[in-house]
């Protein structure tokens, strides 16, 4: 149990109220006031509601929520803060290379001293040849000639070109298959309020789907973009309701009291963007593709 949660169960028994008397003082759920008094915030359906429930509960049992909050605020949840800007992209530190040897430039050593053995047999070859010449007498000029007189005649024209045969052009590539588009995820975005007003947008969404849970008496009213009523009723402690609204391009739901009724668009959690317990929520609904 934490200091927060002990003093305020402590001024709740002076009082002399049991949970479920303070239930029904402060219109919070039990299971809402016993986690305030274990400290167990990770219980309620928001930071909003969390310091709301809390306040709610010190005027219930004759507390001052400013100096619960100014002196217990290390308990409390706190608002989220912006994420840290990121450094500027000249202090980033960049990834080494690493440069990778090819195959040529490994097996160039190799290549060299075969290049250069070949280069000593031909000259060794060229200076027996001339040796073996001077033994005989016999000239490099006198070899050609004898060579050029033996040779026999032929009836080859020299203008005549041989065809040469034409490579087929390569068959071209298929183009590759571009890949899929993803598809984009469902959101539910706050836009803004407008006194008692509070409007979201459903974007992304195949369905519109609205569910009503509630722990206490609350009224509800809902109606379309052009101001008919799609429903009305005042509903009781555990009671729930859904509709399906995918029909709809925009819906505004009136809710009695908003400390007895969660509501859930498409099984997401909306949190109530004003502290008014009587108010509008006005939902625009974009489907996927618009």
């Amino acid at each position: 149990m934490s200091e927060l949660g002990l003093r305020l169960k402590t001024a709740r028994e002076e009082k002399g109220y049991t949970l479920d008397e303070l239930q029904t003082v402060t219109k919070i759920q039990k299971r809402y006031l016993l986690a305030i008094e274990e400290g167990d915030f990770s219980r309620m359906p928001g930071d909003f509601y969390a310091r709301a429930f809390v306040k709610r509960y010190a005027d219930a049992v004759g507390l001052s929520s400013e100096m619960l909050f100014e002196e217990h605020k290390d308990e409390l949840p706190q608002p989220k803060r912006e994420p840290a800007e990121l450094p500027p992209r000249v202090n980033r530190t960049k990834p080494k290379l690493v440069k990778k040897k090819s195959k040529f430039a490994s097996l160039l050593p190799t290549l060299v001293v075969v290049v250069f053995i070949l280069i000593i047999a031909v000259f060794i070859y060229y200076w027996t040849l001339g040796d073996d010449n001077a033994g005989t007498g016999i000239s490099r000029e006198d070899q050609q000639n004898d060579a050029s007189v033996d040779l026999p005649d032929t009836d080859i024209d020299d203008d005549q070109e041989e065809p040469v045969e034409e490579e087929p052009e390569p068959e071209p590539e298929p183009e590759p298959e571009p890949e899929p588009e993803p598809e984009p995820e469902q959101s539910l975005d706050f836009d803004r309020t407008e006194g008692t007003d509070s409007y979201y947008v459903l974007s992304n969404a195949d369905t519109f789907e609205v569910r009503m849970e509630f722990s206490g008496q609350t009224w509800i009213r809902v109606r379309d973009s052009e101001n008919n009523d799609l429903h009305e009723r005042t509903y009781s402690n555990n009671d729930e309701m859904s509709f399906d609204f995918s029909e709809e391009d925009q819906i505004t739901i009136r809710v009695g009291n908003i400390l007895t009724a969660d509501i859930y668009i498409n099984d997401e959690l909306l949190e109530y963007a004003i502290d008014n317990n009587v108010q509008n929520i006005i939902i625009s609904y974009e489907p996927v593709g618009e």
